[in-house]
């Protein structure tokens, strides 16, 4: 009795091991076939002017998240995904300029940050393959920066 007891349990043991074994590649096969093809991010590139000051620093925030304070010779890079996004600027957190960006897969967009008087910042296009990257329109009327400000 005890040992067609050790026998069965140990027969069960195999079964269990097969069949565990047995369902692994058909996982594995059922995972490739419904993967989805995500499109390349777009490139975002931010950085200062020369004169923008030593001791000026930039706040930076892309669709309304706080993202980089940009110091003398710093400058941001990031990945962003594809569509349209809202890029804030300001030397404080009092106000902001905004500029709209849509972005598309692959492409690399280029901003330099200039004074445009004294208490007001902007994002300059740069040149090249960042060229017709602002959109037409009116970007959003916030009078702050970022969520909560």
């Amino acid at each position: 009795m005890k040992i067609l007891n050790y026998v069965s349990l140990k027969l069960i043991m195999i079964a269990i091991a097969c069949s565990f074994a047995a369902s692994t590649p058909l996982q594995a096969g059922e995972a490739t076939l419904n993967t989805v093809s995500v499109p390349s991010p777009a490139r975002l590139i931010v950085a200062r002017v020369a004169s923008f000051g030593t001791f000026n620093f930039l706040n930076l925030f892309v669709d309304g998240v706080y993202v980089a304070n940009l110091g003398y010779l710093r400058s941001y890079e990031a990945l962003l995904p594809p569509g349209r996004h809202v890029l804030s600027v300001s030397p404080e957190l009092e106000y902001c300029t905004h500029t709209i960006v849509n972005a598309e897969p692959g492409r690399t967009y280029a901003f330099t940050a200039q004074w445009k008087n004294n208490h007001e910042v902007y994002l300059e296009r740069g040149n090249g393959a960042s060229k017709q990257i602002v959109a037409e329109g009116m970007p959003p009327a916030a009078t702050s920066c970022g969520p909560g400000r």
